[in-house]
């Protein structure tokens, strides 16, 4: 009968070597897998701009100017039907349902343009937010750059987080010194 003692005994030892090995590299492993984290705002960053500032008041002021002028347009259309409905009796049918049919198409060209005017002005607006989000873009890619950040996870997107690892205040710094207006076009 053969002793199987000695052969249980090495196996089992190195069954601990191996296991102390494993344990260690596992440890080591995870040091070297520490990240530098930070959290941003984007939101907070983009709304506190002097750029998002300016693109706010440019399109208020456009919108206030296109209600204005609108508001002109449609009160003579509607100082128009209001003259043409009392005429309403003494012209002739054909007449009156041409002049109602001019003022309609007139209305129609007014709702066209302000339509047009509308959109005009919100693609202005998306213009000048797609310049800050490049320029914020490029922010944060130097501030990784100079901080060594492994990791920079939008604050919107959790429950909790260290506030020493929010830089919102600093990107909104940066941005600022780097782009404090748009040009609007």
């Amino acid at each position: 009968m053969t002793n199987f003692k000695p052969y249980f005994r090495t196996l089992g030892l190195l069954l601990i070597v191996s296991l102390a090995v494993f344990a260690s590299m596992k440890v080591s492993h995870a040091q070297s897998l520490q990240l530098k984290v930070a959290v941003v705002d984007t939101q907070k960053v983009i709304q506190a701009s002097q750029a998002y500032k300016q693109i706010n008041q440019k399109v208020e002021g456009l919108r206030n100017q296109f209600q204005q002028e609108f508001k002109g347009k449609e009160q003579n259309l509607v100082a128009e039907n209001q003259k043409l409905v009392r005429q309403k009796s003494i012209l002739a049918a054909e007449v009156y349902a041409q002049k109602k049919a001019d003022i309609d198409k007139q209305a129609a060209i007014i709702r066209s343009q302000a339509k047009e005017r509308k959109k005009s002005i919100n693609q202005l607006r998306n213009a000048g937010l797609k310049q800050i989000q490049n320029q914020l873009g490029l922010i944060i890619d130097q501030m990784v750059a100079a901080n060594g950040f492994d990791l920079i996870i939008a604050k919107q997107s959790l429950v909790w987080t260290k506030p020493s690892l929010d830089i919102t205040d600093a990107v909104v710094q940066n941005l600022n010194a780097s782009l404090p207006a748009v040009t609007l076009q």
